[in-house]
Parts: structure tokens; C-alpha cells; sequence
């Protein structure tokens, strides 16, 4: 499970913190009995084992419970602003699968009726940034955290097809940039990660591997004729 976002999410927030840990990863197909036991939902992950060998499930749980133990905590101010932070944190990572399935539809008028449901998140969180580098500022916060999973991928899907899930949203582009630039993304992943994407994402069987494929024959043959 290289790729499952929300591993990247509680990855975010480890090296946000500057915590060492190891990582076992999971193979899908194969989920060993003391996952689910950990992890009632179904052997869901992310699972953290902490030092003392307790084990916590649920993504939001486990990055909740590393924000208030470890260093100051990213979600800040009064109860009503940390309110709406986990409000618009959670608006990103609650449709982290519905980007994961606009990525593999396998036709464009499937990616088209997929983008229906992300075209509202885009647009609203659009209207609510502002012109600053992070949500709250100059300063990373919980909600810069948690929108990085889904604005990575959004990059990845850019580079290797052209298509560009912002390119409406100016301030998201912003935004994006702006957390690409911090150095935190490149800590989250293994070295393989992009390689792994782009095979599940971007293969043949889907338009946007499709799509990809067309981007790089046309490159080649400009090249070629230049």
C-alpha cells in the first residue's frame, strides 16, 4: 500500500513533527491477521504502533493523537478556528478516494462524471483561500497537511498526462506550489512511489494513462522533426 494516501497523510504529520519511525507496508492482497485485529475497520491502514506497543487505527485518530503529543501543535487557536481547520482539513483527506477513482476512470466521460464530485470541493476551497502562501499564512498548519496528499497527486497527474486537475483554481495552483516547495513531500514517499502511481494510475487501462501516452508520442515527434 505505497500509494494509499492516507498512509501519506500520517506520514505528513511524522516528518511535520521531525519523529523517526519505521514503516511496514502492506500488501493489499494479503492483509496479515494482526491488522485486523489492530485495525477493526475492515484492516484498514494506516496503524501506528506506538513505543510502548499500543496500536491505534484510523488516520484522524492517529494524527489527532501525534498533534497533541509531539511539539506544538499544528492545529491552533480557539475552539471555533480549530473547528473549522478539521472542517477544511477533512474536506480534502474525505475525498482522497474520490480523486484515487477520478485517476482510474477508464474513459474520459467517466473521469468527466467523476470530476463532479471534486469540481465543488475545488471551487469552494477556492473562494475560501486567500492570497497567502499557506491556509493560515506564512506558517504550516493542520489544514496545509492534510490537503497534501490529494494536491501531490494532483502534480503527479500534470506531469505525466498534462491534465490538470486546478487549472481553474488559481489559488489552489498557488497553494499547491507553495507545499511542494516546503521539502516535507519528498519525506513522505519511498524513492519507488512514482513509479507505483504511475503504473495503477496511469496505464493503458485508464483515459489518463491514455492521455499520457499521447502527450509523450506528440513530445517525441516535435523533437524528432526539430
Amino acid at each position: 500500500m505505497k500509494i494509499c494516501p492516507y498512509v501519506q497523510q500520517l506520514r505528513v504529520w511524522l516528518e511535520a513533527k521531525n519523529l523517526s519511525y519505521d514503516i511496514e507496508h502492506i500488501d493489499s492482497s494479503n492483509r496479515p491477521a494482526w491488522l485486523y485485529e489492530a485495525s477493526p475497520d475492515g484492516g484498514e491502514v494506516p496503524v501506528l504502533i506506538t513505543d510502548d506497543g499500543e496500536k491505534l487505527f484510523q488516520c484522524d485518530a492517529i494524527i489527532n493523537y501525534v498533534d497533541e503529543l509531539y511539539g506544538s501543535p499544528f492545529l491552533a487557536g480557539s475552539p471555533i478556528e480549530k473547528a473549522r481547520q478539521r472542517a477544511w482539513g477533512a474536506l480534502a483527506s474525505e475525498n482522497y478516494l474520490t480523486q484515487c477513482s477520478t485517476q482510474r476512470s477508464a474513459t474520459e466521460d467517466i473521469l468527466k462524471e467523476r470530476m463532479n464530485d471534486l469540481t465543488p470541493i475545488l471551487m469552494h476551497t477556492e473562494q475560501h483561500l486567500s492570497n497567502r502562501p499557506y491556509y493560515l499564512g506564512r506558517s504550516i498548519s493542520h489544514v496545509d497537511l492534510c490537503w497534501m496528499p490529494l494536491l501531490h497527486r494532483a502534480s503527479l497527474i500534470e506531469k505525466h498526462t498534462g491534465y490538470d486537475f486546478l487549472e481553474n483554481y488559481s489559488k489552489l495552483k498557488a497553494w499547491q506550489q507553495a507545499l511542494l516547495t516546503t521539502g516535507l513531500i519528498e519525506k513522505t514517499v519511498d524513492r519507488d512511489f512514482e513509479e507505483i502511481f504511475c503504473d495503477f494510475y496511469l496505464s493503458n487501462e485508464t483515459y489518463l494513462g491514455r492521455l499520457g501516452s499521447r502527450s509523450t508520442l506528440e513530445a517525441e515527434q516535435v523533437k524528432h522533426k526539430d
